[in-house]
């Protein structure tokens, strides 16, 4: 599972776990919009014909800045600033400001192109700083043929998904510089050291939500309810009747990515619903990878396998 999954698993995580919360709602169906439009401009920049070993990274933050794409060859580094909107576009150049009108409706945004400028010139900052002399471009990607731009932006280009190949070949065709090898490996290792670290954010603060209003327990990942019961030696379903013995481990990942890493023998307890403590005492040692501190104030630290919630993303990224 790559990071720029982990951000909508997250939100689909919380979203399931708690009563409806107008706050979460709308970063669900925002963050899996801009996922979906980042998935679609991906797959279109196969079918670019840049130079030869094409660097595509997502999710990137870098200085508080965050990236939706960057492409990377020998000729060219361009920020791609993806919007998967609907309506008519105005980027109002006189007072810095963006809105969209859709059904009538104008509704203020925030404005991609200033979000494009500040990541332009963080990145180029970054690589100066490190003695790569080499121009970052940007561009604003509309993902969806029902977005329309009625008033451009001014500083860059803002061009739908089905032209986006085109404009950065003629960018990279423009561009009479060559990186040498070592500069493009320089700027490969910045950015790529750089990844996003979902679960190092405070989720629960950001939507004001409190750990009191998280429903907890273990989920079923055939019918995704969370409706498992320990059964001996098992987890059984009460609404399917699916089994599966590792069912805390995914349950132990979604605590992971809503909480963090370390977790105490009582907050396992209550995340599991059991009280069986040699059974936590068991699990400890599976899931993991050491412990902190004294044995009566002893928390541990889980090991990161998000891959196991895969059958969840899937079936989340389903639902309209």
């Amino acid at each position: 599972m790559k990071f720029h999954e982990l951000e909508v698993l997250r939100i689909c995580i919380l979203k399931s776990r708690m009563e409806k919360s107008a706050k979460v709602e709308s970063s669900y169906r925002n963050i899996k919009a801009g996922f979906s439009g980042e998935e679609k401009t991906t797959a279109y920049l196969m079918e670019a014909n840049l130079t030869p070993k094409v660097s595509i990274y997502r999710h990137i933050n870098l200085d508080n800045t965050q990236y939706d794409i960057i492409v990377v060859t020998q000729k060219l580094i361009c920020v791609l600033e993806v919007k998967n909107m609907t309506g008519e576009f105005y980027f109002d150049s006189s007072n810095n400001q963006f809105y969209r009108i859709k059904n009538g409706l104008k509704d203020g945004m925030r404005n991609p192109e200033l979000q494009l400028q500040r990541a332009v010139k963080v990145l180029q900052k970054r690589l100066n700083r490190n003695g790569v002399d080499f121009p970052v471009k940007g561009l604003i990607i509309l993902a969806s043929r029902a977005g329309i731009v009625i008033e451009s932006p001014t500083l860059f280009q803002a061009v739908p998904i089905d032209a986006m190949c085109d404009f950065l070949e003629q960018m990279e065709s423009d561009n009479r510089k060559l990186m040498t090898h070592e500069e493009l490996k320089k700027v490969r290792h910045i950015i790529k050291r750089n990844g996003f670290k979902v679960y190092e954010t405070d989720i629960l603060e950001h939507h004001g939500v409190t750990r009191s209003s998280i429903k907890t327990g273990v989920r079923c990942l055939k019918c995704f309810e969370i409706s498992m019961t320990r059964i001996f030696s098992t987890w059984l379903c009460t609404r399917c009747s699916h089994r599966d013995k590792g069912a805390h481990i995914a349950a132990l990942q979604e605590y992971l990515l809503l909480f963090g890493r370390e977790v105490s023998s009582d907050r396992l307890k209550w995340w599991l619903g059991i009280e069986d403590k040699y059974f936590i005492k068991r699990i400890v040692k599976e899931v993991s990878e050491n412990s902190i501190g004294s044995s009566r104030n002893r928390t541990y630290v889980l090991s990161f396998k998000p891959w196991v919630l895969e059958p969840f993303l899937t079936s989340e990224l389903r639902r309209n």
